[in-house]
């Protein structure tokens, strides 16, 4: 008897998983090893076999990483209640400088706000209250952007919280906006190496793992 009460358990608690592990479309969503990719927005719902077992694999939108194709069963996924995403949701950031710009007399202001937007760095490089490692692993992580067609859209998504930036942007500006970005996130990187020498804290294992335009870009700060 006490082993069925035992294997009743364990059937209910594995089915309880199973049901709090099914995602929905627009479920909101936190990849916890990851939380400076912020909370994401489920776009695509798919049930796919893994091991003869059917699983979820998800796409998923997130505001400071893009697109990201992920299998419930393996990510560590948290869910977001709808009330709890205001702060980290995707903000378009480009609208409310284009009704500035309507007004002649505050053009200036509208293109100094703009250059603002675009050349900002993510709150996860910048933080004080994290640690000075997971900061640089932060702006390291920016070094996967590019100009090459899906790096530059997705730099471009991130950046102005338009789904679509080229509904607002030529191809030209955006190039443009993106090599001010990049100097200033070369600038960032070696502001930070700089305070982990000062600091004596070590980085250079980060540094040895990222990629080739992160690691050019440090040499030249040295």
């Amino acid at each position: 008897m006490l082993g069925d009460c035992f294997g009743a358990c364990i059937l209910d608690c594995k089915n309880d998983v199973q049901s709090r592990a099914q995602y929905e479309f627009g479920d909101r969503v936190r990849l916890i090893p990851r939380p400076e990719w912020g909370i994401g927005s489920v776009t695509r719902v798919e049930t796919v076999p893994v091991k003869g077992e059917p699983t979820q694999r998800l796409t998923v939108r997130f505001p400071n990483a893009g697109l990201k194709i992920l299998k419930a069963e393996v990510a560590q996924l948290e869910r977001i209640e709808a009330e709890a995403v205001s702060e980290d949701a995707p903000v378009d950031r480009i609208s409310s400088i284009d009704r500035i710009a309507e007004d002649e007399m505050m053009a200036g202001l509208a293109d100094r706000k703009l250059k603002e937007v675009m050349l900002a760095m993510p709150e996860a490089c910048r933080d004080p209250f994290r640690t000075i490692e997971a900061r640089v692993q932060s702006t390291l992580d920016l070094y996967r952007f590019d100009q090459c067609g899906r790096g530059l859209m997705e730099w471009a998504v991130i950046q102005t919280g338009l789904d679509d930036p080229l509904s607002r942007f030529n191809r030209h500006e955006l190039e443009q906006h993106y090599d001010r970005w990049a100097c200033e996130r070369d600038a960032h990187l070696n502001k930070l190496l700089r305070e982990a020498r000062e600091a004596g804290v070590n980085v250079d294992s980060l540094v040895s793992a990222a990629q080739g335009g992160a690691k050019t870009a440090a040499r030249r700060g040295r």
